[in-house]
């Protein structure tokens, strides 16, 4: 039983290590003889070499194959399919397998089929056939529910759910999980408490709820505390929230997480794969706080640990946190250059995901092949989708049948106990036929009483409904109102009077001035002031959805809204992706984004005293985002009540799901950032 207990205890720690990486336990052997051949064949086969590996494989296989009792056969076949590293040889393991199910079900002995079944499933699940695994390890659920076996039970959904979790079944991972913390809590089992709130922290995090995340990590944290040994789990759960905080961009205490993981003494000797990990994590996440003292340095070592340990697929994922550090040291050359070392590492290990990942970032930054680049991620990435579907809906058959082994199994019961209390029943059908009559009359009378009662309740219950009917309408009637001139108040102050601010500089200016020039120019601003007209008719007629889509080229009209200051000490620039779609934004983020720009352009005209503004796009599959920047006075964002034009562009923000930061410093300009979701 040791070697399981150093079996089971390697499994759990392999499933906290990543958060994209867990594993199976594996089972415990039925029964070990201690003084039996095959025991001290398994013994002898760890220090010997091949050859001698294989004479021993065959020898335990022939000796259990030839036993003539079956009960002592079913311990040897039963030994050998649970010591799967004694079996060097994956079609003996079958046979052998096989064999342990067959005389088990001979004998009877269900436990020992369900452990049977735990074994095949742990070999196909370490060979990558999770459907397969997952089936298996559900057979070994269907006998460990009919034997009542707790723990055994809570296992098997554990091991289901980790299979679900990799498919990206993440609604069937994380109902097995529940259903395991149900009968762990009863048994007080801390580390497989620790395991599956673990497990629930991975995918709430590839679900992007990295709140609930958090808090299911922070779950299995306490119940590490109650578990012994536990240093190496603890540093690689905080290493697994130290990547939660990453996708948060709270940078700081990614940073904060990690450092303390690799403060841990001889981590580098106890777990390399970990230790390495956690310095590329540091590494990316103070690239991505654009803190890169030092960063170049990590990215060398994680890589150099990496290759140490053959983790091919997180060696890809580190030359992908290297490439987006060239990147932003304006490298493009030596980016792409290990971005291709990550496509190759990714391609080897089969890592689709990172392959994915590899191939969109090289589209952005090699632009003469984008085009190739892009084709094959939409073909994989279709491919993918197409495959998680098969495989979902595969399991999704087999979690229903499952449940409905488990659902038979309790009727079954059920109608044992029935056929049980049979006796008792009839003794009492006699005093039933007595109590019968004195029922009728009780019922009927009661039944006319409770008639009047649900009358007068549902009456009751239908004055209430409409009072609420009525006071619903009313509160909507008012919030459509208050939406309303809100919105008008918006338009108002951002299109109207930001071009009449623009015409009265105009003219003021031209006052002293009485050449044919100025005459012109009175007549631009008099054509402004009948565009304003015109808006300020627009905005009377109810301003329309239609207006919303007036913008048929966006980029043509932040151009125009730049090109049109009047003001020519300031230069104005524009940059965006030539080759993005911006009109395939929806019509609301993009009128509501060209007034953002057309109130802080005005405001830096008026305020910043500024000789440069700035306008950039950049978009992904989730976020479009606007920054503004001039080089003007600055101001201190801390002091100072907010103006309109700030509360309007919190209102359309808000509106639009988004959020925006102003970083101003007094003397260095002033940046706004709008972050949409799409």
């Amino acid at each position: 039983m040791n070697k399981y207990y150093l079996s089971l205890i390697l499994s759990c720690l392999l499933l906290s290590f990543s958060c994209s990486k867990t594993e199976s336990a594996k089972p415990p052997i039925v029964e070990k003889q201690e003084n039996d051949s095959i025991s001290i064949w398994i013994d002898e086969s760890y220090n010997a070499n091949t050859e001698r590996k294989l004479e021993l494989q065959n020898k335990a296989f022939q000796l259990a194959k030839n036993t003539s009792n079956d009960t002592l056969k079913s311990k040897y076949f039963s030994n050998l399919s649970f010591n799967q590293q004694f079996l060097s040889d994956s079609l003996l393991f079958r046979k052998i397998n096989k064999e342990a199910i067959l005389i088990n079900k001979q004998i009877k002995d269900s436990s020992a089929i369900g452990y049977a079944y735990w074994d095949l499933a742990y070999f196909l699940d370490n060979n990558i056939v999770k459907d397969s695994a997952f089936y298996y390890y559900s057979e070994a659920l269907n006998i460990f529910s009919d034997t009542g076996d707790m723990e055994l039970m809570g296992r098997m959904y554990l091991n289901m759910a980790v299979i679900q979790m990799k498919i990206k079944d993440y609604v069937g991972s994380e109902d097995n999980t529940i259903k395991a913390i149900e009968g762990f809590k009863i048994l007080n089992d801390y580390e497989q408490l620790y395991r599956c709130y673990n497990l629930l922290g991975i995918v709430l995090g590839d679900l992007k709820e990295f709140d609930k995340s958090l808090a299911y990590y922070n779950e299995a944290l306490f119940y590490l505390e109650k578990t012994p040994n536990s240093t190496i789990e603890k540093a690689s759960v905080s290493n697994n929230i130290g990547v939660n905080y990453k996708h948060l961009k709270l940078y700081d205490k990614a940073i904060h997480n990690f450092e303390n993981v690799l403060k841990i003494n001889n981590l580098h000797i106890k777990h390399p794969r970990l230790f390495a990990k956690a310095i590329s994590n540091l590494a990316t996440s103070k690239l991505y706080a654009q803190d890169t003292l030092n960063v170049e340095n990590l990215f060398k070592k994680s890589i150099e640990i990496k290759k140490e340990e053959n983790e091919l697929a997180s060696l890809s994922s580190s030359y992908f946190n290297y490439a987006e550090y060239k990147a932003y040291a304006k490298d493009t050359i030596n980016a792409i250059e290990k971005l291709k070392k990550s496509e190759k590492l990714a391609r080897e290990s089969s890592s689709n995901e990172q392959l994915l990942k590899t191939w969109q970032y090289l589209a952005i930054l090699d632009k003469n092949n984008a085009s190739d680049y892009f084709k094959k991620f939409t073909k994989l990435n279709d491919s993918l989708l197409s495959e998680e579907r098969k495989q979902q809906n595969k399991f999704a058959r087999i979690r229903f049948e499952t449940d409905e082994f488990i659902a038979e199994n309790i009727e079954l019961e059920s109608e044992k106990q029935v056929l049980s209390k049979q006796k008792q029943i009839w003794i009492g059908i006699a005093t039933g036929f007595f109590l019968l009559g004195l029922s009728v009359y009780i019922i009927i009378n009661q039944r006319a009483k409770n008639q009047k009662l649900r009358f007068d309740q549902q009456q009751q219950a239908n004055n209430q409904e409409i009072f609420n009917l009525m006071l619903m309408q009313k509160q909507k009637v008012d919030e459509v109102k208050r939406l309303e001139q809100k919105r008008i108040s918006e338009e108002l102050h951002d299109g109207v009077l930001g071009k009449m601010l623009g015409a009265r500089m105009i003219l003021t200016g031209l006052n002293k001035r009485a050449t044919d020039e100025a005459i012109q120019e009175k007549s631009k601003a008099l054509g402004s002031l009948q565009e304003i007209e015109n808006e300020i008719r627009a905005i009377s007629h109810e301003l329309s959805h239609s207006a919303y889509q007036k913008i048929s080229n966006f980029t043509d009209s932040v151009e125009t809204l730049l090109a049109n200051n009047r003001n020519t000490k300031i230069k104005t620039m524009f940059h965006f992706n030539e080759d993005e779609n911006w009109d395939s934004l929806a019509g609301e983020i993009k009128i509501n984004v060209y007034r953002i720009i057309q109130e802080t352009f005005q405001n830096a005209i008026k305020h910043a005293k500024c000789s440069f503004f700035e306008v950039t796009f950049y978009r992904d599959d989730e976020q479009f985002n606007v920054i503004m920047s001039d080089n003007g006075i600055g101001y201190n964002v801390n002091k100072g009540k907010k103006g309109i034009g700030i509360r309007n562009i919190t209102s359309r923000i808000e509106k639009l799901h988004g959020s925006f930061h102003i970083d101003s410093t007094e003397g260095q300009g002033t940046t706004i950032s709008l972050n949409i979701p799409i």
